[in-house]
């Protein structure tokens, strides 16, 4: 029974194999394209954060910067109701005084979340966060409101690519382009994104996007006319 199945399976990948082209005579084919876009949104994670003796004071004192970061960012204009609260986490702070490990307190960090499409408001945004005193701010993430469309744009180019190859191949041997035979193409692109580190000056943040690349690839088969 096992010899069976492995003859089995190897007849399978035979047949597979010999039906991936054609009899007659064809041109297999990469195309291939790249798009560059402006970014139109950057996700902006920050987390105030506290360290003291008491877990609750420190929780409390986390609670206070993030009332002054909202006030600030409604004052500067942005929706607050787009801040997402991602998560809080709690743990003991230490430092090495004398070679010796010291417990300084309990440390609550708040980790918070904005989608901002407003990219010339990048620096406003995070001059209000500066100024609530927020310690850390992750690394800007830009990327692109609707992927899809960019991507349909990339994919009809690589498309165009490989038929301007296989014509150009087929005239090059004297023949001339046929008919597609088959397409391989992988539709798995994950969102692009752009991550840019800032520093925490206040005075240093001057932060301009590059263009996001996209890519796409298509294997194509097509036959040839004499």
């Amino acid at each position: 029974m096992r010899y069976l199945l492995l003859f089995t399976l190897s007849l399978f990948s035979f047949s597979t194999l010999a039906n991936a082209f054609p009899d007659d005579p064809y041109v297999v084919v990469t195309g291939n394209a790249s798009l560059e876009v402006k970014a139109d949104q950057v996700i902006i994670e920050f987390q105030p954060s506290a360290v003291n003796k008491s877990g609750e004071l420190a929780k409390q004192q986390v609670d206070q910067k993030i009332a002054v970061a909202l006030t600030n960012l409604k004052q500067a204009g942005f929706d607050i109701n787009l801040v997402e609260s991602i998560s809080q986490s709690t743990r003991p702070e230490y430092e090495y005084q004398k070679n010796k490990r010291v417990l300084l307190g309990v440390k609550v960090t708040h980790q918070l979340r904005y989608r901002l499409t407003e990219i010339d408001q990048t620096n406003k945004f995070l001059d209000a966060l500066l100024n609530a005193q927020v310690e850390a701010i992750s690394p800007l993430r830009y990327g692109l409101q609707d992927t899809q469309q960019w991507q349909a744009l990339v994919r009809k180019a690589a498309v165009l690519d490989s038929k301007q190859k296989a014509g150009d191949l087929a005239q090059l041997y004297d023949a001339k382009l046929g008919k597609i035979y088959s397409v391989n193409y992988q539709s798995n692109h994950p969102q692009p994104v752009l991550m840019r580190a800032m520093a925490m000056e206040s005075d240093a943040v001057a932060i301009k996007p590059k263009n996001i690349t996209l890519n796409d690839r298509v294997e194509s088969v097509f036959l040839l006319k004499p």
